[in-house]
């Protein structure tokens, strides 16, 4: 573990937000980064959307553990990611009580959401986008499926590369099927500052993917079918959600 951290002092959700230069998220994951000798880390706490997950979770792995291997999946195929350094999962009669990723900070960042709305010049974002479309072509080649493609688990450093995160969804496969990749892809949103610029990035995007995948289908139009069935699906897990939602 990275000096002067302690295991003692990182099972408590309140000394990290102390120790914190930055906070990125509260809840339900706690999300903070913190100064050490070797550098800024950032830390993931791992908290509970719900008591249903923390009841199953003796039959699963802590969401640390599967972020750590597919952190260690991502770089043997030469995806971007932040380097993992330490993990650690506590447990009481098989449920997980704490669980964290210790991780090396992009610093500074972007999130790929916020830096698609900047001003960042035309050719900063092609050359982001292209080494997006490498990192998840790679990603996909080598089994990873993420499962959570928003564009905010994307991070976007000063030399525009994309470094993949929030890895705790992803499941390794021996190989993906064009459907499974589209399951994915479906999340990304190449929403720019202007119409015209968010559909040149999305064409680029997809002429990068194809080349490096491999695979000649017209991945544009499958985006297109996959991304309409998802925002339906989305739409209705809203709408029965609402009426259990507090006022």
């Amino acid at each position: 573990m990275p000096e002067p951290l302690d295991q003692e002092n990182l099972t408590n959700r309140d000394t990290i937000i102390r120790l914190a230069q930055k906070v990125f998220r509260h809840h339900p994951n706690l999300v903070a980064q913190i100064e050490t000798p070797m550098g800024p880390v950032v830390i993931k706490w791992f908290g509970w959307r719900s008591p249903i997950r923390f009841y199953l979770s003796p039959t699963l792995p802590g969401r640390a553990w599967t972020s750590w291997e597919v952190a260690q999946a991502l770089d043997k195929v030469a995806a971007r990611t932040p380097r993992p350094i330490y993990i650690y999962t506590r447990r009481r009669h098989g449920f997980i009580i704490e669980n964290y990723l210790i991780s090396a900070s992009i610093n500074p960042h972007q999130t790929l959401r916020v830096f698609l709305k900047s001003d960042a010049s035309r050719h900063m974002m092609e050359k982001a986008v292209k080494d997006l479309a490498l990192s998840i072509a790679r990603m996909h080649k080598g089994g990873i499926q993420h499962r959570d493609f928003t564009t905010a688990n994307f991070l976007v450093n000063e030399q525009g590369e994309v470094y993949i995160v929030d890895l705790n969804r992803a499941r390794l496969r021996r190989c993906l099927s064009n459907k499974r990749r589209l399951t994915d892809l479906a999340r990304l949103n190449f929403n720019a500052r202007n119409p015209e610029l968010g559909a040149h990035l999305s064409h680029l995007f997809f002429k990068v993917y194809r080349a490096e995948t491999g695979i000649a289908i017209d991945w544009e139009k499958g985006y297109r079918i996959f991304r309409h069935r998802w925002q339906r699906l989305k739409g209705w897990k809203k709408r029965l959600r609402r009426p259990f939602r507090r006022k």
